[in-house]
């Protein structure tokens, strides 16, 4: 779907209001009536694992359709370290790290099976270890394509932070290996690493960017401690009116997902999710060459 919006189930549901699902339930179905959603994005947290089942059928049940699932952060961060404790000639620690990985990778494939997603977003790198040695995680990326093709689920490698190099130059680095792959554009990584325009004016990555995340951030670049709190769109320093005219200007075609949570201890903020959800409906229609 053309610039289908999406809304992460992370926007509501964390640790503050006790991974409250029904949250979702409530929430969402409301926005795809009024017609600012059309789809959500699962994003995979590690208490799901253990209800996994639940968690989808309950949402399923709502009358939610989930065209992408986040798949759950800390995989990167497990490859990263992996890749460490190789170049550190600890093989022990480096098998270990590896083999959790993608035995976590294959639970986020049944769980995207279960919630019928059709993509998933995947943080290749991560962690204090980051892309300090990438090669490794890029040498990864194979095996977790075979993992997930039986589910029939695309893979899309995000823009993470680095702290080695940036998140373009390793998007460049692995174009050779994407095969089935895409990729996912962040607003807030873009910024952190001031590389939007530089993003978006690479021919090399531009024609695989298939899906965007929308949120803000404040601070200097490459600040790590400015990446929390997220803010949401408009509030912090991201030039939306810039990102949309590099949207315009690479004729973007694919969709969005809005990321900034609204999670509060009794509940969530859900008007205040719906300001943002319109906030990003303004944004598309600006970038609309037949709007």
């Amino acid at each position: 779907m053309e610039h289908g919006v999406f809304c992460s189930t992370g926007t509501t549901v964390g640790r503050a209001n006790g991974y409250n699902i029904h949250l979702v339930t409530e929430a969402f179905p409301h926005f795809m009536e009024r017609g600012l959603i059309s789809g959500a994005e699962l994003m995979m947290i590690p208490v799901f694992y253990d209800r996994m089942k639940e968690v989808a059928q309950e949402w399923l049940r709502a009358g939610l359709r989930f065209p992408v699932i986040h798949c759950e952060k800390e995989i990167g961060t497990q490859l990263s370290d992996a890749g460490k404790a190789f170049a550190a000639g600890d093989g022990d620690s480096g098998h270990a790290l590896y083999r959790r990985a993608l035995d976590d990778f294959r639970r986020n494939c049944e769980m995207a099976a279960m919630a019928g997603c059709g993509k998933m977003v995947f943080h290749l790198w991560g962690g204090l270890t980051s892309d300090s040695y990438a090669s490794y995680n890029i040498s990864v990326l194979p095996e977790l394509l075979d993992i997930i093709r039986p589910y029939r689920v695309r893979l899309l490698i995000e823009n993470v932070p680095c702290t080695t190099k940036d998140p373009l130059s390793q998007w460049k680095a692995l174009t050779g290996y994407l095969g089935s792959c895409g990729l996912i554009f962040d607003t807030r990584f873009g910024f952190f690493h001031r590389q939007t325009r530089e993003i978006w004016n690479e021919e090399t990555v531009v024609p695989h960017i298939e899906h965007i995340h929308i949120s803000d951030i404040r601070g200097e670049e490459r600040d790590f401690s400015a990446l929390r709190p997220i803010y949401h769109p408009g509030e912090g320093m991201v030039d939306f009116l810039d990102v949309a005219d590099c949207l315009m200007q690479a004729d973007y075609r694919g969709t969005f997902t809005l990321e900034s949570p609204v999670i509060r201890s009794d509940g969530a903020d859900i008007p205040k999710l719906a300001e943002s959800l319109q906030f990003l409906h303004r944004m598309i229609r600006g970038i609309r060459r037949d709007a």
